[in-house]
């Protein structure tokens, strides 16, 4: 069969299919689909060794024309944000999957269970790199692997190909679709979930059949990682001068449709942190450089190579310490050890939930 749009377009709806049906039956129905994909997967990459024995090849030089942004630290540069988009993109919900862990379980555990799977993403990573010198200069990386593969080895790829998407898609609609009824708590999870599904099939089609697709994806992924990685910071600094302390139901006051609490804020909102992070997120995206869809007016203040993620990262962490040492935080968010390294205001009580 000849690849088509409109084949790519059935694909698309049914893999878009199961996905919401394994993310709507739930978080252990879900757990099992990916268990069940990650090993597999991991399985048939390694298994890639066999199937190209002898045709890799390992000192392969595609030339300084083949460089994407033309030349090598600014192309090496933008794909090392497009890799380091991966775990970043989890970075934002996963608080939401914390709920399913026992509250007893030790930090250090916590550590190594999320450095072991990131460092375990370099396995696909790999196989694409080597791979990729089997089918340069071809348009299409999947269907041309594919087509040079042996016939064995094809089957289990396009297999690869389809439960490879199958449980990245489950995994983010159903941390998108906590996150989604979170901010609006009218929806509960199996509603936001069918209207971030929807929303994104669309997207996808939209980005595959009138736009060029791996150019949107990756654009997608930069600004994913240049709007994300500031808010991640600010959480990260907020959690050491906390000294880790929280209050579990005061984080819960929003989505209940409540108010006050001890992170309520200025209506409900912390400005320190909210006026690091915009200005943060805005100033990494003026130096942003992935063409064609986001190239940004500073973009080549530093010979072409791309400093978005430094300047956003450095930007909200300088702004976010500034701004908690001009105006420090209440007293009652640090806890009964009090913060840690910086100062707090005289405000002993947060406003009653209601």
């Amino acid at each position: 069969m000849n690849d088509s749009d409109l084949l790519r377009g059935a694909v698309y709806a049914i893999l878009g299919a199961i996905v919401i049906v394994v993310v709507i039956y739930g978080y252990a129905f879900m757990l099992l689909a990916n268990k069940i994909v990650v090993f597999d997967n991991t399985a048939l990459f390694l298994l890639g060794a066999l199937a190209y024995s002898g045709a890799l090849d390992l000192g392969y030089d595609p030339g300084p024309e083949a460089y994407a942004l033309g030349s090598f630290w600014p192309t090496f540069v933008l794909s090392a944000l497009i890799v380091m988009g991966n775990p970043i993109s989890f970075g934002a919900f996963l608080g939401d999957w914390s709920r399913y862990i026992p509250a007893n379980t030790k930090p250090i555990r916590l550590l190594a269970a999320t450095w072991g799977a990131q460092v375990a993403t370099l396995v696909p990573f790999l196989f694409g790199v080597f791979t990729a010198t089997l089918v340069a200069g071809e348009a299409d990386y999947v269907v041309a692997l594919i087509n040079v593969s042996p016939a064995w080895y094809a089957v289990l790829l396009i297999a690869v190909a389809f439960l490879g998407g199958l449980s990245t898609g489950i995994t983010s609609l159903y941390g998108t679709g906590l996150d989604f009824s979170s901010v609006f708590p009218r929806l509960n999870r199996v509603q936001a979930s069918l209207v971030i599904g929807s929303l994104a099939f669309v997207f996808i089609l939209v980005g595959r059949l009138a736009f060029d697709l791996l150019a949107s994806v990756n654009a997608f992924v930069g600004a994913i990682v240049i709007c994300t990685t500031p808010w991640m910071v600010i959480m990260t600094i907020g959690y050491v001068v906390r000294r880790a302390h929280y209050r579990p139901a005061d984080l819960q006051v929003f989505n209940q449709g409540r108010e006050g609490g001890a992170y309520w804020f200025s209506g409900g909102v912390n400005w320190r942190g909210m006026a690091a992070w915009i200005p943060a997120a805005i100033l990494g995206l003026l130096f942003a450089n992935y063409p064609p869809l986001i190239e940004g007016p500073l973009r080549n203040v530093a010979g072409g190579v791309d400093i978005s993620l430094p300047v956003s990262i450095g930007t909200a962490a300088l702004a976010y310490l500034i701004l908690i040492f001009v105006s420090p935080e209440p007293r009652y968010v640090f806890g009964p050890d009090g913060p840690r390294g910086v100062p707090s205001s005289a405000e002993h009580e947060p406003l009653p939930i209601r």
